[in-house]
């Protein structure tokens, strides 16, 4: 299948009222969802498909952007990268402000401390103080403000 027309079927799955759409032929198949953490795979005939998982936050992404991030991403495997990774401890919405004009808890490339605060998790009402259990720098924040993150999630990679 070619990049227009998967540009194309992009555009009328996004503009019909499906949820979900899978589309198989030959060594091409593509599965696209509109469910807020849905995630989207190809494969092109190679032994492993790629994968994007879409953002909650930006509903507004174009189906262009999508095909881009689709046919960029490399089919090989992706390299374990270095570090440790400060992971969600429940189910809720992060945020990494302690209010929407303040400054950011932690920053790329940061150096904190164990027991730092490094953002928030509101879950039923309640807002959680997400602290670091180690001493490092921050060289990858992983999720976004006002994310849905779920249990486990990694937010934060430390090294």
């Amino acid at each position: 299948m070619k990049f227009e027309q998967v540009k194309e079927l992009i555009s009328l799955i996004d503009h019909s009222s499906l949820k979900e759409f899978e589309f198989s032929q030959e060594d091409f198949s593509v599965r696209m969802s509109k469910n807020e953490q849905a995630s989207f795979s190809t494969s092109t005939g190679s032994k492993e498909p790629s994968e994007i998982r879409s953002n909650p936050t930006k509903n507004e992404s174009s189906a262009t952007e999508l095909v881009e991030k689709v046919t960029s991403e490399p089919s090989s495997k992706k390299e374990e990268k270095e570090g440790k990774y400060i992971l969600s401890p429940i189910v809720g919405v992060v945020y990494l402000r302690p209010s929407p004009e303040a400054e950011n808890y932690v920053s790329l490339d940061e150096t904190i401390a164990e027991g730092q605060v490094v953002c928030l998790v509101e879950a039923m009402k309640i807002m959680n103080e997400i602290k670091s259990e180690l001493n490092g720098k921050i060289v990858e924040v992983l999720i976004e403000n006002e994310q849905v993150v779920e249990y486990n999630q990694p937010l934060f990679r430390i090294v």
